[in-house]
């Protein structure tokens, strides 16, 4: 893997069985390994890529304790499929048993939308590049205006009078 782990710890039998009940279906192999030393565990930053011009990243990873909860959450999941982990904006990464453990991003303003990302877990994981937020680059004609909360305006103004 390119990216480190941190805070993640083994899942309970208990738990794993409970989602394999809630899915009616076992959770694939690789997926399996890896909760069990990394259940709940929050990456590195990091960015992996959806589809061809679209980039988000794994905020953590959902402890298999949590997930049938965050499967009642989500609109029109497949029925052998689950989440495995927040992503940016309040997406999710999804697997789906019901396709042989493939790997699927879910965005949430878009109903319907799942987008493969990798076959299985393992070949997920290795999709996650670390992310250094120095990377980016913005030219001045990208932007065009600017919001800025009011109430941060006079966090702002205040932190510049006390400098």
């Amino acid at each position: 893997m390119k990216i480190a782990f941190h805070h993640g710890k083994p899942a309970t039998k208990e738990a794993i069985l409970a989602l394999e009940q809630t899915i009616g279906h076992g959770i694939s192999p690789a997926f399996l390994r890896f909760v069990e030393e990394n259940d709940g565990a929050e990456p590195q930053s990091n960015i992996f890529k959806v589809g061809e011009d679209n980039e988000c990243g794994v905020n953590e990873f959902i402890p298999v304790s949590q997930i049938p909860e965050e499967i009642k959450i989500i609109e029109d999941l497949p029925r052998h499929a689950y989440p495995v982990a927040w992503a940016e904006c309040g997406n999710y990464v999804i697997i789906d048993e019901g396709r042989k453990g493939a790997v699927f991003f879910y965005d949430h303003e878009i109903l319907d939308s799942l987008t493969m990302l990798a076959p299985n877990f393992e070949e997920f994981l290795m999709m996650l590049d670390p992310f250094d937020p120095k990377s980016v680059e913005l030219r001045p004609d990208q932007i065009e205006r600017v919001w800025i909360s009011p109430e941060f305006q006079k966090i702002l103004d205040q932190m510049k009078k006390t400098e």
